[in-house]
């Protein structure tokens, strides 16, 4: 089998890895190998990567939700305190 990476013809022997390769890997490291090393997917395992990928989109939105969620608990607390204080001193 294969290094994997790009060989280089401007300098044989030296195996060199694109950008695109570091975008991949930083995205799945397992698939990117496998990948690399020829393997090929059968059916369920594609069937299993479209139903992984759906739940990380999923996963991604309620992470995003969950923060501006927190955003906003945070930002009424302020007011909250603010208000408390000009009370306070009024």
């Amino acid at each position: 089998m294969d290094r994997p990476g790009v060989d280089s013809g401007a300098w044989p022997g030296k195996t060199f890895i694109s950008a695109s390769d570091l975008a991949e890997y930083s995205y799945c490291s397992t698939q990117w190998y496998m990948d690399k090393m020829g393997y090929q997917r059968d059916e369920r395992a594609n069937t299993r990567m479209v139903t992984g990928r759906q739940m990380h989109q999923e996963l991604g939105t309620r992470t995003r939700n969950s923060r501006s969620i927190l955003r906003i608990g945070s930002l009424l607390l302020l007011v909250s305190i603010v208000l408390l204080v000009i009370m306070l001193l009024a």
